[in-house]
């Protein structure tokens, strides 16, 4: 269960398997477990509730819908092409305040190395 809400964070609120849902089934099959044992009298009103609860809950956070989890994906990836735009341009600035940084330090090392050849003449 941890790892399903590890991955939900991880994908912006999208369960990134079975179309976007998660079932008891899926979670059975996260837990190389059968559907089959949650029926059983040891777990019926033991497991299985606690596991109900756990995914009403996260169902409430999820998109269950193919098209809605599409719309989900599409407005998290247009974002992060957004982010990828503003991290182009800030690297671009960089780059360039980098380059007149590296002009300056070229220049008062030439400028020092002339003072220095005055002093030394001196």
């Amino acid at each position: 269960m941890r790892d399903i809400e590890a991955e939900v964070v991880e994908n912006n609120g999208i369960y990134p398997f079975n179309y976007g849902r998660v079932t008891q089934s899926e979670l059975c099959r996260r837990a190389d477990v059968k559907k089959a044992t949650l029926q059983n009298a040891v777990h019926k009103d033991t497991t299985r509730v606690e596991i109900m609860s756990w995914l009403d809950g996260l169902n409430s956070r999820l998109t269950q819908s193919r098209e809605s989890t599409r719309e989900r994906v599409t407005a998290v990836a247009d974002n992060l092409a957004f982010e990828v735009e503003r991290l182009t341009l800030a690297n671009q600035d960089a780059r360039e305040r980098l380059n007149e940084a590296q002009q300056l330090i070229e220049q008062l090392k030439q400028e020092n190395e002339l003072l220095q050849n005055r002093m030394n003449v001196i």
